[in-house]
């Protein structure tokens, strides 16, 4: 198990987790393909803004992700059962997902529901106006389950847990990415505030689905272990530099902290 913990594997996450041992995980959260092929290339009313002057649309949000076409439901499915093998009773499964048109939220809801207990649907709303014409997709959700045979890891006391993540709550904020980004990033701070609901420190969070790698840079910066998988050698690169990024800043931190 240790040659897995910290580091980011390039690969097929559904070859790479069969080598994780059974009830091995305390957390997974993680942001697969959503099928939406990024976007479809491009928004129309997006396009339609930017023309004009107001929109935020830019050419790095028509960049492809791996996976990201019909197959991205049939990835996803396939992966449930060996993410259930992995995660320990009471471990919580945190998958990001997308709204409409498409029903995704709905489909992934009843499958999770086949394989672990459905939990809660936490909605996120990003603030501003987002992609489409007709109702604005201005949301993400967030699909929380958990395995059966003990409690669910809960660590908060406050009771104050919504299941929706307001504007500027814990400075949770959408991002526009740059070229150099992964074109879906999501903030650290949202893997961060569910990963101090389900976990303590040294307790393992998996990412079958790095990206830029927010889950794992929160994970980091909270003290827990982590396992990081990412198909795309591009983007595995990325997230290994900016983890050593984060973990400088973070060892400069805490030496002047030292020092006072």
């Amino acid at each position: 198990m240790e040659k897995w913990l910290n580091q980011i594997h390039q690969g097929d996450c559904l070859e790479l987790i069969k080598g994780l041992p059974d009830n091995s995980i305390d957390m997974v959260f993680t942001d697969p393909p959503y099928g939406h092929n990024n976007n479809n290339n491009g928004d129309l009313i997006s396009r339609w803004e930017s023309a004009l002057g107001v929109g935020g649309y830019c050419e790095s949000m028509n960049r492809p992700i791996a996976n990201d076409g019909a197959e991205a439901n049939e990835l996803f499915k396939q992966i449930l059962p060996e993410l259930k093998r992995v995660m320990k009773p009471g471990s919580c499964c945190c998958c990001c997902c997308g709204g409409g048109p498409d029903p995704q939220f709905a489909r992934w809801s009843l499958w999770i529901d086949e394989v672990f207990e459905f939990k809660q649907m936490v909605v996120w709303d990003k603030g501003p106006m987002g992609m489409g014409w007709h109702y604005r997709r201005s949301y993400e959700t967030v699909l929380v389950s958990q395995k059966a045979g003990a409690a669910c890891f809960w660590f908060d006391k406050s009771k104050k847990i919504e299941n929706i993540i307001r504007p500027h709550y814990l400075n949770i904020k959408k991002i526009i990415p740059s070229a150099l980004q992964h074109p879906t990033p999501k903030p650290e701070e949202l893997p961060g505030h569910f990963i101090k609901l389900h976990t303590q420190k040294d307790m393992v969070v998996l990412d079958p689905f790095s990206g830029g790698g927010s889950t794992l840079v929160a994970a980091q910066k909270l003290d827990r272990k982590w396992i990081g998988m990412e198909l795309s050698p591009e983007y595995c690169e990325m997230a290994r530099e900016r983890i050593k990024r984060e973990t400088a800043q973070m060892s400069m931190f805490h030496g002047i902290e030292a020092m006072k």
